[in-house]
This record gives C-alpha cells, sequence and structure tokens, in this order.
C-alpha cells in the first residue's frame, strides 16, 4: 500500500492528478484489500486518478479497442467489477463515461481473476 500511496504523491506534485482523484483512487484500492495483486493495483490506480482528472477538467476520453473489451464482459468477475465502478461513481458524485467505465471493468477484472483465479 505505501507504493500505492507514493505513486499518487508522485502524480499529485506533477499536477499529472488532482486531490480528489488521488483520494478516491487511493480508497478505490484500499476496498480491494490487501491480497490484491501488486501489478494489477498499479495500473488501477493510475489510471483511475488520471480518468478522474481528465473527467475534472474536461479533457477528451477514448474508450479501449472493442475486442478487448469483449472478453471482459464475459468474465464471471463483471459484477464485481461493475459494484466497484459504482462505488467510485457514488464517491466522486456523477457518473463515469462509457469509455472509462470500460477500462476500469478491464482492469477490476484482471484483479479479481488474479486475486479469485478463473
Amino acid at each position: 500500500m505505501v507504493h500505492v500511496h507514493e505513486r499518487l504523491r508522485i502524480l499529485l506534485e506533477g499536477d499529472v492528478i488532482t486531490k480528489e482523484a488521488s483520494e478516491i483512487a487511493a480508497e478505490a484500492v484500499d476496498r480491494l484489500g490487501i491480497h490484491a495483486p501488486q501489478p494489477q493495483i498499479d495500473m488501477l490506480v493510475t489510471h483511475l486518478a488520471t480518468a478522474l482528472t481528465r473527467m475534472e477538467r474536461g479533457e477528451a476520453l477514448e474508450a479501449p479497442p472493442e475486442e478487448m473489451f469483449k472478453e471482459v464482459e464475459h468474465s464471471s468477475h463483471i459484477k464485481d467489477a461493475n459494484e466497484e465502478i459504482s462505488w467510485v461513481e457514488g464517491r466522486f458524485g456523477q457518473s463515469l463515461p462509457e469509455e472509462e467505465q470500460k477500462f476500469l471493468k478491464i482492469h477490476y477484472v484482471s484483479i479479481f481473476q488474479e486475486m479469485g483465479g478463473e
């Protein structure tokens, strides 16, 4: 978890992300527990914090390639991923655009697969 906070601190000090995005990303990682795989957590926290910052700043968003997303939609972990995204939206106070939801589903499903096997 120290690694995540250090990563977020560097991004925040470099004005890559906002304070609110940093706080929400850290809380989102805390929700996954200590057994979440570090490489996937690193990717999730960076993507989530920058996505929320892009939304705050009104910057353009792009969706992941559709081929990449199709496999995720059929995963047995998609329900858990959707629940985590709903938590992020509630914490952020607004719905995430479909493009960002797709990226986050990819990250969350990868984490849940690693944690629970598939």
